[in-house]
């Protein structure tokens, strides 16, 4: 878990004098799941595909598994498996010819991984049906089973649940905890379904404009955004010590202003302000309080998400 599989230095990358990445510097851990966090146009997409090797006229360097000359980290490349933007390119070919080409492509020895991967997504009933005639979920499906071709190291995923239906967004929630927990794969996984990315990922890197605005853990996620009852009182030194004594907890912290954040009792404010009052304390404000991943990264980012 301590070693890290890849590094991005300052990568910038223009389009028409604009800065579509702004000196993005990253980190990804061996065994995390990294959920890459933008607004449509922030850079998401180009950035996995300065990654995964599909842009290469770039500033910056890049570091994968150690490795920072661009003739050895393509060689790495091997290690990893994507699925960015389209999920499969033949779309006169069927699913099992897709996924032939692309074990062709990555040079993978043997068809018995085509089998395996048709079982994993669930995908051995539409091996002989063709792209074309697939629904947007099932595309989905394919392009995970390419991805997942030669078993990589290292997923790339960008945007990997769009068209799905909930039970299936289930199963590849799964389906990736599985793959991450059982045999290590580390997974860099971008998503607009912020809620879902807050079930699966361990690790965020919130993306605004090209600049890499803030990178964060699940436990430091969790613990800003984590419920409490924010209580402003009269007389802070006497509240504290009701809550000790009354309500047995100490699991609050005094602010200024003379605000408590309780994070004990968060969904029976009626009974913290009842015993209060009670005691002779004015509760001034009381309220549930806290972020969810969406509300925290519109914070973070200083607007109002907009799918």
């Amino acid at each position: 878990m301590d070693s890290i599989i890849l590094r991005t230095f300052g990568v910038t990358k223009a389009y028409k004098n604009s800065n579509v990445l702004d000196g993005i510097n990253m980190s990804i851990r061996r065994g995390q799941i990294y959920g890459l966090i933008g607004l449509n146009g922030a850079g998401k997409t180009t950035l996995m595909r300065v990654i995964s090797g599909l842009v290469t006229n770039y500033n910056g360097n890049i570091e994968l598994f150690g490795e920072s000359n661009v003739e050895k980290i393509q060689k790495e490349r091997s290690r990893m498996g994507c699925l960015i933007e389209t999920p499969a390119p033949y779309y006169y070919k069927t699913v099992y010819e897709n996924l032939e080409i692309e074990r062709l492509h990555k040079g993978i020895p043997g068809k018995e991984c085509i089998e395996k991967v048709l079982k994993l997504v669930d995908l051995v009933d539409f091996k002989d049906k063709k792209i074309k005639n697939l629904s947007v979920g099932t595309k989905q499906r394919v392009g995970i089973a390419m991805a997942l071709l030669g078993d990589p190291e290292f997923l790339i995923l960008d945007e990997p649940i769009n068209g799905l239906d909930p039970v299936w967004i289930i199963e590849i929630r799964e389906l990736l905890k599985r793959l991450n927990k059982e045999v290590g794969v580390t997974i860099l996984i971008s998503s607009h379904i912020l809620e879902e990315l807050h079930q699966l990922a361990n690790c965020y890197g919130i993306i605004h404009k090209g600049k890499l605005i803030e990178q964060i853990t699940d436990k430091e996620l969790d613990e800003k955004c984590k419920k409490f009852l924010h209580i402003k009182v009269d007389n802070i030194p006497n509240a504290t010590v009701i809550l000790n004594t009354k309500l047995k907890t100490s699991n609050f912290t005094v602010l200024p202003n003379n605000i408590i954040k309780l994070h004990d009792y968060v969904d029976n404010s009626g009974t913290v302000a009842k015993l209060l009052f009670s005691e002779g304390i004015i509760v001034e404000e009381i309220m549930p309080m806290g972020d969810s991943l969406e509300s925290y990264f519109s914070k973070v980012i200083g607007g109002v998400l907009d799918d």
